[in-house]
């Protein structure tokens, strides 16, 4: 008689632990949902700045610069010295995601 009731009483504590567990799953799946959502909504918002800046285009604001205007620019290195600038920002940007590098920025 006791053997039987220990039974059922391992195998109600199986079943709540399986309960436990699959409630776990399911929580889990429920943040990876939502996450997934707002991916979505991050990448439709991408889609429509596209959409926004699609009509700008920078090589016609170039084109205005009169020409010795443009050749004292490029005696002077402009194009090599926004080129640096661009390329420290980029750097910069990417060492601020990186975790425990923010020293001093």
């Amino acid at each position: 008689m006791l053997d039987w009731l220990a039974n059922r009483w391992n195998d109600f504590i199986d079943f709540m632990w399986q309960l436990v567990l699959s409630v776990f799953d399911m929580l889990k799946d429920f943040f990876i949902w939502v996450l997934e959502q707002l991916m979505d909504l991050v990448i439709l918002a991408l889609d429509g700045l596209d959409a926004l800046v699609s009509g700008l285009d920078i090589a016609s604001y170039f084109s205005i610069i009169p020409p010795e205007t443009a050749y004292m620019l490029s005696q002077i290195g402009i194009s090599q010295a926004l080129g640096i600038i661009v390329t420290a920002l980029t750097i910069r940007f990417i060492l601020q995601l990186i975790p425990f590098v923010r020293l001093g920025s």
